[in-house]
């Protein structure tokens, strides 16, 4: 019996020391995705265009500047080709 009673009286006394009820998913997720201490939201995406173009430019110019680039090793290599072979078939004051 006294048993029965200490565990009546602690069943009593866990459940006092709960919450009566359960938050709804509103009040836990209250706050999330907005700010927190009043600031206004984060701008759009496309706040940064001036830098998106800018970049955009840089990597025009740079694959511009890489074709030009290549197209001189290409000449390059094809002058140096030739003189090899004007000097290996004996022009060139040979």
């Amino acid at each position: 019996m006294v048993k029965w009673s200490v565990l009546a009286f602690s069943l009593v006394l866990v459940l006092s020391a709960m919450p009566s009820h359960a938050e709804g998913p509103g009040d836990v997720l209250q706050g999330i995705g907005r700010a927190m201490n009043g600031e206004s939201p984060p701008p759009p995406p496309d706040y940064r265009w001036r830098e998106n173009e800018r970049e955009r430019a840089y990597w025009h110019e740079q694959h511009r500047l890489d074709a030009e680039q290549r197209d001189l090793d290409a000449r390059r290599r094809a002058f140096h080709d030739d003189r090899r072979f004007n000097e290996d078939n004996g022009f060139y004051g040979r």
